[in-house]
């Protein structure tokens, strides 16, 4: 099982690494299209906690997705939005791992970024949506980042 989660959890992060990059490529691309509005000042947070958590969606008795793509997007999009309503990022991710029989399962997951976060907030969302999605386990990252609200001039 443990051997299951770490490539599980190789593979959302590679994933989710490239999806990060494809999405800072798009953003530089669409910069000069939609400038922002004109700031007052730049709000800089050094040593500020990140949360990812990595959530599959596949059934854990069947590991089969036993709801559509988008009921599981609005499941866990309201969960976030309970427990952090001040915000957090969303993305669409396919992870892939080996089960206990060496069978290659691939799932549908989304990918929540929480910024300033606490550790107990994000269990219990991780806790609600074990139970609402079935799931054995939800994968969590944690970092210490700096960041930038950055408006412009």
């Amino acid at each position: 099982m443990s051997n299951k989660i770490s490539i599980a959890a190789i593979i959302i992060s590679l994933v989710s690494l490239c999806g990060s990059v494809v999405c800072l490529i798009i953003a530089g691309n669409n910069a000069a299209a939609a400038p922002a509005a004109p700031a007052q000042s730049a709000v800089e947070e050094s040593g500020t906690e990140q949360y990812v958590m990595y959530v599959g969606t596949n059934d854990k008795d069947t590991y089969k997705l036993e709801m559509g793509t988008e009921e599981a997007k609005d499941i866990v999009d309201s969960v976030c939005l309970k427990y952090f309503p001040y915000g957090y990022t969303l993305q669409e991710a396919t992870g892939a791992w080996t089960d206990e029989k060496n069978n290659i399962t691939h799932e549908y997951t989304l990918v929540c970024y929480f910024d300033g976060a606490d550790k107990e907030t994000v269990h219990k969302a991780a806790d609600e949506l074990i139970e609402k999605l079935n799931q054995n386990s939800i994968l969590i990252e944690q970092d210490t980042i700096s960041i930038e609200y950055y408006s412009g001039k």
